[in-house]
């Protein structure tokens, strides 16, 4: 699998991150599972290249590519380029910010064996987040999804959590059609999957 992780501005988090990442799936390399991180740097200003690049000289298993330009699109677009130069069966991402634990993603990389793919959901019963969901906020992402049911028929409670793993087949296809580069792109990723027939859990 080929994790990508766009990284704008991470100095604070990005270590954290990486460490329990590499740990993580180190410790399961001998179940047969193999991963390269990818960390995306978009139009960074502060030290997060540096903390990447000093990981990277450590662990043969991550990779740094930087970019001046911005946006989370964009960087996962040029990851998941990068990714297919490789062969990666499963290519995912997730956020520096360690909202998705290491363990919690390894359930999304085991999903996605038995669909084309498969995304974290910030609604499901067991999920705890930090801090706590406000009323408004609630009732604002109810509205949202609401109207992505209605305009793009996706059937996802929360099509905006930054944890996602596809089968390779599945970036292949879309990639292409891969255009909107801000905070939309979950949404287009979803539904150019959709469209061409894929089924992600």
């Amino acid at each position: 699998i080929s994790i990508v992780i766009p990284a704008y501005n991470e100095e604070k988090r990005i270590g954290r991150t990486l460490e329990e990442y590499i740990n993580f799936f180190d410790n399961i390399k001998g179940m047969g599972l193999y991963y390269e991180i990818v960390v995306v740097i978009n139009n960074t200003s502060d030290n997060t290249e540096k903390i990447v690049n000093d990981f990277q000289r450590k662990s043969e298993n991550v990779r740094c590519l930087s970019f001046k330009r911005g946006g989370k699109g964009f960087a996962l677009t040029e990851g998941f380029k990068d990714a297919l130069k490789r062969d990666n069966n499963l290519i995912g991402f997730v956020d520096a910010d360690m909202a998705t634990r290491p363990e919690e993603f390894y359930k999304l990389v085991q999903e996605a064996s038995k669909f084309d793919g498969s995304i974290a959901s910030r609604y499901e019963k067991d999920s705890v987040v930090t801090p706590v969901f406000t009323f408004r906020r609630i009732v604002v992402a109810g509205v949202f999804n609401f109207i992505l049911r209605a305009l793009f028929r996706l059937n996802y409670r929360d099509t905006q959590c930054g944890a996602k793993v596809f089968k390779r087949a599945v970036i292949e296809k879309i990639i292409p059609d891969l255009t909107i580069t801000q905070w939309a792109y979950d949404i287009d990723i979803l539904y150019l999957s959709n469209r061409k027939g894929f089924n992600i859990a």
